[in-house]
């Protein structure tokens, strides 16, 4: 034995043989709950690596879509676009004042319309194809060649040009000189459907943002014929606007014409009636004209008002003098002058009379003398109170009857005036009439003279911003866009595909997602053995090509004698693949360094996924630290460690279970590994049961006192029973899985089945991976320290 032994109990220890126990003690209490954490999220170097990993089907995909754009774009036909600029007003250049005119818009129109649902409208007629086929009948592009068939014949269109002015022929076209026009006698001939289509196909008319231009586009296989199209469509435009306009005109002078001769007519009519009526009525006519008895009653009214006014007055006055005859005096004295003079007469004698009796006394003289002076001014002063009184009275009779025949008056009046209202109605309705007639007569009179004047004036609407030009390139189809698009297509396309891929693909790509999903540590990653050995500068000697790709996996040597491929720390103890096997040694190890697992077993989630290859290298690298090892082929139903191996088959654990053989007896020494085996055995009718007998216990409690290590292979789990069966005889189980093609769903689900048994899971080993998987490229990193030692070093060695 090596160094290393003393750090692990012996076989005799009283560790060794109450080991059973103690492990199913163990397992229970570091029984893992299935708890899956959420993985964490990729990063950008994830994704590049899974783009790197499909690297050939991105390629793929983006060669193929940049070879059927090129394609597209050689194969396109191509087409040239001309186009020409013109700007369409909607009155003409010349202003005249047309306020009147029936064929002018008022400003009303302008506002709520605006500029943009005119421009919209010359747009949508440029569109139409009634232009479309008018240019076709007009320019008899039907029966041209260079039309029909584009780019096939080009000597006819100097004839197409010829019917076109100065100011549309396209620059860059050739002089046509004098060529003769088609003739226009021939009546118009059927336009066929299909060449009507392809000539709105042609066409593309839009608006210029931001101005009131309109841009017109022809795009053909031919730059000569895109050009001369684009101008024989604005002038056929122009040629359909300008007719539009003559035929307005016509109907316009015709309207009118009519319109004017009815409005003299009603003029006519107007004025024989009106005279007819004040010949009949001179009296209404003249207070018509004159407004003569609205005068005079209005007159008569105020005088009226007036008279009431006086009659009101001294009718007052009257009726209070008759009432206040006591005192009437007080009233009185600012109005009367005789009766103010007698009053103070009468109040000075009074005061005289107040002042002579205290002193003189009521008898005395000159007392009779004030008395008899009082009473003769008191006579007088009542004989003027009457007078004003009678007075009074007459002038309230006098106003009353001046106020009556003053509204005789006006009654008179108001009854005439009644009379000549209803006959001036008549008369105001024949001269309302005869003044609308002369009004509407003399509007269509100057609406006719100023619409001939407009039909007169030969200037278009429509003026020409920019003539076409004869393209010299095409623009159709667009190389670099295409390329472009074609760039961007593959990419997606590429994307799209790696996606999809990946998407399909259900088995784990790195340590972190095994870990993730599976809670459980990471104790080795075995690279793919022909990859491996081609970065290491090995080449396989003997073994077919099929061996080596398929070695990680299940694989049968085909060559008899020759080493098996399957043994990587055996025959190539420095290549990548043994040293990963070795730090799945060191990770075990490790796994509880006061107490390693002693008996170790090897299983799958499914078949095929290198647990044969991983037993036999792992005790392979056990028994070259020194360690005494024996490997037990559990796998009685597919048994093929003894092909690695080179042993025989014929007595094995199947007959040491069935109580046919012995057990030392059954055991092989090997030399190349160092470690004992022993294999399976004849398959029997019912491996499960023995497997899971009471035998089996007693066999591997035996085996623990005889060696240091014991890897048990077993079949896969979720196949059969019998791993989950042996789980509970072992200190640890390792779980192997294929990287890149394991399911994950199968991984997850012989978790749970070796966690429910209660079997201690010491970690999963991910064999048969390639550089894409999580880190392995470190691996690369070190290539140097795994190099091949020198020819006499083996040798020597």
């Amino acid at each position: 034995m090596s160094s290393q032994e003393p750090n692990l109990p012996s076989a005799t220890s009283p560790y060794a043989v109450g080991r059973l126990g103690s492990a199913a003690s163990q397992s229970t209490s570091e029984f893992i709950e299935a708890e899956f954490e959420e993985m964490r999220p990729r990063q950008l170097r994830d994704y590049l690596r899974v783009v790197y990993k499909h690297r050939w089907l991105a390629a793929a995909c983006f060669t193929g879509s940049i070879a059927i754009t090129i394609l597209f774009t050689l194969l396109t036909t191509r087409e040239y676009t001309a186009s020409m600029r013109i700007q369409v007003a909607r009155d003409l250049p010349i202003k005249l004042q047309l306020k009147d005119n029936v064929l002018n818009l008022d400003e009303t129109d302008r506002i709520l319309n605006g500029a943009s649902s005119f421009q919209s409208t010359q747009v949508q007629a440029l569109r139409s194809r009634d232009l479309a086929e008018r240019v076709l009948r007009h320019f008899h592009l039907a029966e041209n060649p260079a039309f029909v068939g584009p780019g096939t014949d080009s000597m006819t269109l100097p004839a197409l040009a010829a019917r076109l002015p100065d100011s549309f022929r396209p620059r860059g076209f050739e002089d046509v000189g004098n060529a003769s026009a088609p003739d226009n006698g021939v009546g118009p001939v059927a336009i066929d459907a299909l060449l009507l289509d392809r000539y709105m196909g042609y066409l593309d008319v839009q608006d210029v943002r931001g101005t009131d231009l309109i841009e017109i586009r022809f795009t053909t296989p031919s730059a000569a014929l895109s050009a001369l199209l684009a101008a024989a469509h604005t002038k056929a435009y122009v040629d359909a606007n300008q007719q539009t306009e003559l035929a307005t005109d016509s109907a316009a002078m015709e309207f009118l014409a009519h319109q004017l001769q009815q409005a003299r007519e009603h003029v006519e009519h107007g004025e024989a009636a009106l005279n007819e009526f004040a010949a009949a009525h001179p009296n209404v006519a003249v207070n018509q004209e004159h407004e003569l008895i609205g005068k005079q009653i209005a007159e008569l009214s105020s005088l009226v008002t007036a008279a009431e006014g006086q009659r009101v007055s001294a009718q007052s006055r009257y009726e209070f003098l008759a009432k206040a005859k006591n005192e009437p005096l007080v009233y009185l004295f600012e109005d009367s002058e005789p009766i103010r003079r007698l009053r103070l007469g009468l109040i000075d004698v009074e005061a005289q009379r107040a002042v002579l009796k205290i002193r003189l006394g009521p008898n005395h003289p000159q007392m009779a003398e004030l008395r008899r002076q009082a009473a003769e001014i008191s006579s007088q002063l009542q004989t003027e109170i009457e007078q004003e009184i009678l007075a009074t009275r007459a002038r309230y009779t006098a106003t009353k009857v001046h106020e009556g025949q003053l509204r005789g008056r006006l009654a008179q009046l108001e009854r005439t005036a009644i009379e000549l209202r209803n006959l001036g109605g008549q008369y105001e309705h024949l001269k309302g009439d005869l003044e609308a007639a002369r009004v509407m007569h003399e509007s269509l009179r100057k609406q006719t003279t100023d619409t001939a004047v407009h039909s007169q004036l030969d200037a278009s609407k429509v003026r020409v911003i920019e003539r076409p030009e004869v393209p010299q390139r095409a623009s159709k189809p667009k190389r670099l866009i295409n390329l472009a698009a074609g760039l961007l297509a593959g990419m997606m396309v590429a994307g799209a595909a790696i996606f999809v891929r990946e998407a399909l693909d259900h088995s784990m790509k790195s340590t972190d997602e095994v870990e993730g999903l599976l809670q459980l540590p990471t104790l080795a990653i075995i690279p793919n053995f022909a990859p491996a050995r081609r970065s290491t500068g090995l080449r396989v000697l003997t073994g077919a090509r099929s061996v080596q790709a398929a070695a990680n996996g299940k694989a049968r040597s085909r060559t008899a004698g020759a080493a098996d491929k399957r043994l990587v720390v055996v025959n190539e103890p420095w290549s990548a693949v043994a040293e990963a096997f070795r730090s799945l040694r060191t990770a075990l190890l490790f796994s509880a360094a006061a107490d390693p697992p002693r008996v170790i077993l090897v299983t799958s989630a499914a078949d095929g996924e290198g647990k044969t290859v991983t037993a036999l290298n792992l005790a392979a690298t056990l028994a070259d630290a020194g360690w005494r090892v024996l490997l037990v082929d559990a796998d009685l139903r597919d048994p093929n460690g003894h092909e690695a191996l080179k042993v025989e088959n014929r007595c094995g654990l199947s007959t040491v279970l069935a109580g046919q053989a012995d057990l030392d007896s059954t055991i092989r020494e090997l030399a190349a590994p160092r470690l004992s085996f022993l294999p399976a055995g004849p398959t029997p009718a019912r491996p499960a049961e023995l497997v899971g007998s009471g035998r089996m216990q007693s066999v591997m409690q035996h085996l623990r006192n005889c060696y240091d290590f014991i890897v048990v292979d077993s079949p896969p789990v979720l196949a059969v029973t019998d791993a989950v069966v042996l789980a509970r005889v072992v200190d640890g189980v390792v779980l192997v899985m294929k990287g890149h093609d394991s399911p994950r769903e199968f991984i997850r689900r012989a978790r749970s089945q070796l966690q429910h048994t209660g079997a201690r899971l010491l970690g999963v080993v991910v064999n048969n991976v390639d550089h894409h998987w999580g880190d392995l490229d470190v691996y690369r990193r070190y290539t140097g320290y795994r190099h091949q030692p020198p020819a006499a070093q083996q040798r020597g060695a």
